[in-house]
């Protein structure tokens, strides 16, 4: 009766896309072993009572060879019997890549999508071989060659391996521009991530010929003229060539710079009634009259946008009218922003702490669920996720939610280890060698407490160090930490020794946002044994001191980061009252304060500043154990405790200190290595002594150096190397150009 209907229907109405249309009465299937039956009706998508015609079998067909399952499909429709026909693929047995001597088998695995056991495919092995060519392409093996066969094996299984013919590499000899007025070939060449070879270049391979990085180059050189003032450049032609009889290539850029403009105009047109008009203008980094910069416009636009988002309105539409007047050469810029819907934050979802526990993450966070939304509360979050150094990586990703007005956050970490057990080794002018045994654990059990065991020994020292702390008290922003420590030192250079055991208490508590205060109580005991061929000062040191203090430790924290900080500052005030118990009677302080300012786009300054005051009181002297002392780390270039007042063999240190230091991180040209390089400049000095040690000279006379600092996170451990020259030194100073320890974790 249905084929009688619809054969009424196709005659009456006589339209010829309907005339080949029948029904699937019957389906047969035929050539699969390891896939079922109803994998292969799934992707044809076709069933009994459907209807079938030649546009119905192609669309299956190709269905069924988009699958990658099959290497042959046969459709077949004879008086509704529908048969299928397929030669599935083979799965295959093991991949193996020969000839490749310069890249290893895990990185070339690594590339490709097809591993041992999955299911052979021609077209992905040629993705698979354009993969492999990319990546002998990236370092500069432009001709190599990558061969795919098969070796059959019973029970339809297959080897694939991959013949590769390595290339040299193809370095870059010659870096040609043409059309440039503005600037000179050499300073364009110097904003290039591609380089010429050299000598200095043998560890690198940034004369490596890369067409992506060139295209890369391209941009960078447009930005470079576009932030300069320069709207309109513009790259007429670039060739890269290949040097006859050389496995060399030449790269010839030839550029139109255009015409200097400059900002003429600069308007805002607002829907966004929250945010004043005349505010944000006054707020804009583009200024009628200066050059025109790109930069700065990306700059405003985030800048407007991070005003709207502390509104929570996360959407906010800016865009940015360009309208060129070539007779003033100028630039007429119109900002225009429309507010968009206000967005709340719906869940926040933690992934990927698979150790850490969920609220050890969200109490680092400034922003719950509920809040609206705000991009810098976010930011501020991540930062803070990261400070705690308990995670490798950390991502904040933005999910839209169901609702128009609400999103997720998406916080995916990636834990590291956190517990060590630390051997480590030095050396230095200094304290000669040194050995360091320890376990440390800043993430105990996954609540975010810190563990310690430390020990030192050296030629002239023994130190041992056991301390836990709590950051959040009964689930509170309440830091509690308890401190046992001795210490041993008996030095060459001086007539007695000294040993030192104590214990310390302390609680921290936050009084706003960026200000903390952290109060303490210490006690310790202090004994000097001198020798028998001892000087008069040191025969002074010699005794017993028992010392009870309680102090604080005050701080504001006004940077734009706890990691990495790039701007801003932070100060930390430290005061103990000695004199509740014990013997001795002492008030000191100290001040270290730290100012962060970005130079430039890859450099970052940072200005510390460090001082202290030390004051007996009762009619009793501060014990000269509690007196600074300078050298080593701080005021590097100088013997630690070797600088300052000097009697004898014996350096006293001092009741005045200050210590200036400023550094910038520097760029080398080393690639694949994470080294970590400062340029620093120290001044400091330490003075001033009381009636007990006679007429010993403790002026005021200044200190200082300059160096670098490499920290190097090598395959062995952490790394670090300090090369300082003293710049201004007196006689009695004990110098210290060279350091350097090696630590490796297990």
């Amino acid at each position: 009766m249905r084929k009688i209907f619809l054969i009424l229907i196709f005659t009456f109405f006589g339209n010829p896309i309907f005339a080949d249309v029948f029904y699937i009465d019957e389906i047969e299937i035929n050539g699969v072993e390891r896939i079922e039956r109803e994998t292969v009706l799934s992707y044809s998508k076709l069933n009994i009572d459907n209807p079938y015609s030649n546009e119905i079998g192609n669309i299956a067909l190709k269905s069924l060879y988009k699958t990658d399952l099959f290497s042959d499909v046969k459709i077949q429709f004879i008086d509704g019997l529908l048969k299928i026909t397929v030669r599935e693929n083979p799965t295959i047995n093991l991949i193996k890549f020969i000839g490749n001597d310069k890249k290893n088998d895990s990185d070339l695995l690594s590339e490709i999508s097809l591993r041992d056991r999955s299911i052979y495919s021609r077209s992905k092995v040629k993705k698979d071989v354009k993969k492999l060519l990319s990546l002998y392409q990236r370092s500069g093996r432009l001709s190599t060659e990558v061969i795919p066969k098969v070796e059959t094996l019973k029970d339809n299984r297959v080897n694939l391996i991959f013949e590769i013919n390595e290339s040299d590499i193809v370095s870059v000899s010659k870096i040609t521009f043409i059309g440039n007025n503005v600037f000179s070939s050499r300073e364009l060449r110097k904003e290039m991530k591609t380089k010429t070879s050299n000598l200095l270049r043998f560890f690198s391979s940034s004369d490596n010929y890369d067409p992506d990085r060139l295209e890369y180059d391209k941009i960078l050189i447009s930005n470079l003229y576009k932030n300069s003032g320069y709207p309109n450049f513009t790259f007429k032609s670039s060739i890269a060539q290949l040097i006859p009889n050389k496995n060399k290539f030449e790269i010839i850029l030839t550029v139109d710079e255009g015409e200097l403009y400059s900002f003429g105009n600069v308007t805002i047109e607002s829907k966004f009634k929250k945010l004043n008009d005349q505010f944000l203008k006054d707020t804009l980094s583009v200024k009628s009259g200066n050059l025109y910069n790109a930069n700065l416009i990306k700059d405003d636009i985030a800048s407007i946008k991070n005003s709207a988002s502390t509104y929570g309105y996360s959407f906010v539409q800016i865009n940015s009218n360009k309208k060129f007047d070539n007779e003033k050469k100028q630039v007429n810029i119109n900002y225009l922003i429309d507010e968009g819907p206000k967005v709340y934050i719906n869940k926040i979802i933690i992934n990927g702490n698979t150790r850490t526990t969920d609220k050890v993450i969200r109490r680092q966070l400034s922003i719950t669920e509920g809040d609206s939304y705000s991009k810098y509360a976010i930011s501020l979050s991540k930062n803070k996720i990261q400070a705690l150094q308990y995670f490798s990586k950390v991502n904040i990703t933005e999910e839209k939610d169901e609702a128009f007005d609400k999103i997720n956050l998406i916080i995916d970490v990636e834990e590291k280890n956190t517990g060590e057990a630390t051997i480590g080794a030095g050396y230095s002018s200094a304290t000669k060698a040194s050995l360091q045994l320890g376990i440390t654990e800043d993430n105990f059990l996954g609540k975010g407490q810190q563990l310690k065991f430390q020990s030192n020994f050296g030629d002239e020292f023994t130190a041992y160090d056991i301390s836990f702390a709590e950051p959040y008290l009964y689930g509170r922003d309440l830091y509690i930490k308890t401190d046992l420590y001795s210490e041993l030192q008996d030095s060459a250079t001086v007539n007695y020794e000294t040993e030192k055991i104590g214990f310390g208490l302390a609680l921290g508590f936050p009084l706003s946002y960026d200000r903390r205060i952290t109060t303490k109580y210490s006690i310790f005991n202090d004994k000097t044994t001198a020798d028998s061929d001892a000087t008069s000062y040191e025969k002074l040191l010699a005794g017993t001191t028992t010392v009870s203090s309680i102090g604080y430790s005050f701080s504001s924290d006004k940077r734009n980061s706890p990691y990495k900080p790039s701007a801003g500052y932070k100060y930390i005030l430290n005061q103990d009252l000695a004199g509740l118990g014990g013997d001795s009677f002492f008030i000191k302080s100290t001040i270290d304060y730290t100012y962060y300012k970005r130079l430039s786009k890859s450099l970052i300054g940072s200005l510390k500043l460090n001082g202290g005051h030390l004051n007996g009181y009762n009619n009793k002297y501060a014990p000269i154990s509690s007196y600074f002392q300078l050298g080593g780390n701080k005021l590097r270039g100088f013997q630690s405790q070797r600088i300052g007042p000097k009697t004898g063999n014996s350096y006293t240190g001092g009741q005045y200190f200050y210590l200036l230091s400023t550094e910038t991180n520097i760029d080398l040209p080393i690639e694949n290595f994470d080294i970590t390089s400062t340029l620093f400049l120290d001044f400091g000095s330490v003075w001033g002594l009381d009636n007990r040690f006679g007429s010993i000279d403790d002026k005021h006379n200044l200190r200082s150096s300059l160096g670098l600092n490499f920290m190097w996170d090598s395959a062995i451990g952490p790394i670090n190397f300090i090369f300082a020259q003293p710049l201004k030194k007196q006689e009695t100073d004990a110098i210290d150009t060279f350091y350097f320890d090696i630590g490796y974790n297990f």
